[in-house]
Parts: C-alpha cells; structure tokens; sequence
C-alpha cells in the first residue's frame, strides 16, 4: 500500500538509510502478521531477533560496544517507519524499549561493568528490556514510589511491586525505580530515589500479564519484587539521585512515543486515503465528497506539525540542549494527531472499519494509548503549562 508522504525535515545521509533499511526489514512482516500477533496476544519474536539482526538495537549504543553511536534523531527515524509501514506501536515500541530503556540509559548513566555487561547483549538482542516505574499508588506521581531498595553487602535488596510493566513477564532486564532513602520533608521531593538495573531471572520477581485493550503482542504485567538482588555495580547515577537520570530518559520515551504515534498515524492515514479513492457509492469515489476530504486533510495538518515537532526536539536533545517542554509538546501533538487519524479512518471505512481484516480497529485501540501513556495528556499540559507558561502549579 502507498504511504502518504508527510515529509520530513531534511535528514542526514545516514538517517535516510536507516529508514531505507526499516523499509526493508518490515518487507518481511507485513501487517497481517501484526494482525496475527494482535489477535493471539503473541509476542513477535520473529521480528525482535530480525530487528537485532539488522542492528537496530544499537542505534543509540556506542561503537566501543557494538553500536552505531547515533542519538534519538536516528532512533525516532526507525521508530516511525517501523509503525508507518504497518507493524504499528508493537513494532515500534520494541526498538524503543532496547535503544531508550536500555541503550540510552546504559550508555550515559551507567557504571563502566554494566555497560561491558549489558551493551553487547542487548544490541545482539539478547536482553530483552523492561521499565519498571508506574506503582499502584503512585500512578504518574514518581515522587510517591514505595518500591524499596536496603543496602546490603555491595549492593541492594530491593521488594515491591510495579503495575502496567509492559513484557514484564518476558524481560530479561528491568530498568527499575526505586527508593533507597525514605522521603524527607526537609529534602527535594525527588531526593532518595535510585534507577538501577534488575536482573529478573531466577531473582525473586514475580509477573503476572493484564489483558489490555492496546498494545496486545506485547502484554502488560503485575510485577512483584520480593527480596530481589542488584547489585552496586548496577546502578544508574548517583544513588538517590535517580531523577537525574529519569528527567533524561523520559524525554528521550517523549520522543520515541511521538514517533511511534505519528507512524501509527501515517498508516491509518495512508489506508482511509486508499479506500477513500477505491470505494464507490452513489456513482462516484467517496473521496470526492468534501465531507470524506477535509477530515482527512485536517489529520494530515496535524500529523505534519506533529512530525515537524518532534524531529526538532530529538535534535535539541542530540545536541544536549534542554528539550523537554519541546518533547512533551511533541508528545501532546503526536498522541492527538495519531488519534485523530485512526478515528478519521475508521469513519472513513464506515462499517468495514470495524473488522479485524481491515487493522482499523486495531490501530484505533492501540493509538488510544498514547493520550492515557506513558503519561496522560492532562499532565502534559500541566507541564507545558507550569514550564512553559511559567503559570502556578496545579498539582
């Protein structure tokens, strides 16, 4: 199926091949494969091992340790042509999760063992990352995380539980937040929070799957952490300073996501484009009438500016300027854009919209998501609000 072209500001040489190989690596998983996945809630494991193959999942690792050395524009570049050419948010959040999760994050906050440790196996797709942040009683609110990590002998014991942890039960590697110090009225409210890394094989964790409405390859998970071991070595940063690096990997999801909507997106677009062309009632194409047209249109505006945004915030973060009112406006744009689209090509399909057959419906369910997560829209605009427009918190 033809792609509609929402361009791009111009990319870099390498960057155009990487979307060149994206192209070609989805040749072989086509969307009825993600319509297959989809329907039996079945982790792409075909796709994963053929990703790591074509060294995706080491765009943003350094060469030293098997990587290409590339930032988030490069990052973001796949994300999106892996989505826009049909495999959707499983297919991009897949690559996310590894470069973000855990190339990213490994690369810039961790210890010199973790990254001989982890780096290698992760671009050769040998571990397969989770994040473990959201809590029952936390929510969005960070601040509030009770999952504890005790010191003891050279590193930590840690016992808790994470909800919405996506391939929890699957993860060999979980990028977990944690508190290593009890809040403190007296200290910032983001003191005593610790991002390390959680081995989950044969160390004390439990997962148990949630079925969802999105995201269904992929499968979210209850997580339980009871006296699980990290060791020292594993953590990112300075001990309760986790923020710091938490502020630089959520912008750097910010992005991932918005790229990941805005090819969800794309593809809807691209296919109540088609069928607007295709199908005939009343003697003549409904994509002549004004009132298939414009709604249509209007979703191309928006996908535009959306693209246009986020590409200028991965550029503000490669170049290690701060970005993150640029990042969470792009994730704003990109979560309505994208949802606008598949809304617009469901109604554009009328009743076929509805089937299976047609992935309407399953990419209508999956870019919902992105206005509830990883984070809801209204706290976005409680960010934008407060760090943008300077107004009072509201929160």
């Amino acid at each position: 199926m033809k792609r509609v072209d929402v361009i791009d500001l111009p990319e870099s040489e390498d960057v155009v091949l990487l979307r060149r190989q994206a192209q070609e690596l989805m040749r072989s998983f086509p969307v009825d494969y993600w319509r297959e996945k989809d329907r039996n809630r079945e982790f792409p494991r075909e796709y994963f091992e053929a990703a790591a193959r074509q060294g995706f999942f080491g765009i943003t690792v350094p060469e030293e340790y098997g990587g290409l050395g590339m930032g988030m524009e490069a990052a973001c570049a796949v994300m999106n042509e892996v989505a826009r050419q049909g495999g959707g948010l499983p297919a991009g959040d897949i690559v996310m999760r590894e470069l973000v999760f855990g190339g990213l994050a490994i690369s810039r906050f961790g210890t010199k063992e973790a990254k001989e440790k982890y780096l290698p196996a992760l671009v050769e797709g040998k571990a397969l990352m989770a994040i473990g942040h959201t809590e029952p009683n936390a929510g969005v609110n960070t601040f509030a995380i009770e999952t504890k990590a005790v010191r003891k002998d050279g590193g930590f014991v840690v016992r808790g539980q994470k909800v919405w942890i996506t391939l929890g039960h699957l993860a060999d590697l979980v990028l977990l937040i944690a508190r290593t110090t009890p809040t403190d009225p007296s200290q910032p409210k983001a003191h005593g929070l610790t991002v390390m890394l959680l081995e989950t094989k044969d160390n004390n964790v439990r997962a148990f799957p949630i079925r969802g409405m999105s995201m269904r390859p992929l499968t979210s998970t209850q997580f339980y952490i009871e006296d699980a071991w990290v060791p020292e070595e594993n953590v990112l940063g300075e001990v309760d300073r986790g923020w710091d690096v938490l502020k630089h990997v959520f912008n750097a999801e910010r992005l991932s996501t918005s790229s990941i909507a805005i090819g969800c997106g794309e593809y809807a677009l691209s296919a109540a484009v088609r069928y607007a062309k295709e199908r005939v009632v009343f003697g003549r194409p409904i994509g002549s009438n004004q009132g298939i047209q414009f709604p249509l249109a209007q979703a191309y505006a928006e996908l535009y500016a959306a693209k246009l945004m986020t590409q200028y915030a991965a550029r503000l973060f490669d170049s290690g300027k701060e970005c993150a009112v640029e990042a969470n406006a792009a994730s704003l744009l990109s979560a309505r854009a994208a949802f606008s689209a598949a809304d617009r090509a469901v109604q554009t399909y009328g009743g076929m919209g509805f089937a299976e057959d047609n992935d309407m419906e399953r990419f209508f369910r999956d870019v919902r998501l992105f206005k509830t997560g990883p984070v809801p829209e209204e706290m976005v605009l409680n960010f934008l609000a407060t760090r943008g427009l300077g107004l009072p918190r509201s929160f």
